[in-house]
């Protein structure tokens, strides 16, 4: 995760956002096609993805959720 979250965003993982977390939790899958720098937009749809996956598994709410998209 340090690697990764350096690597993307230029931060130690305790300082990253809980949107860039979640933003890196769908990469691992295919990391060349959902990589942040190369297709930002395919690797928001899979953190949105993810986000839904958290909801329906109670380790999100929708409000939790909402925020958490809502930050850059």
């Amino acid at each position: 995760m340090r690697e990764a979250s350096l690597g993307y965003f230029g931060k130690e993982p305790n300082q990253m956002t809980d949107y860039e977390a979640i933003m890196l939790t769908g990469i691992p899958n295919a990391p060349s096609v959902y990589s942040v720098a190369k297709n930002p937009e395919l690797a928001k749809q899979r953190q949105k993805q993810v986000i839904n996956k958290m909801i329906e598994y109670k380790y999100l709410t929708e409000n939790e959720a909402d925020k958490i998209l809502k930050q850059k």
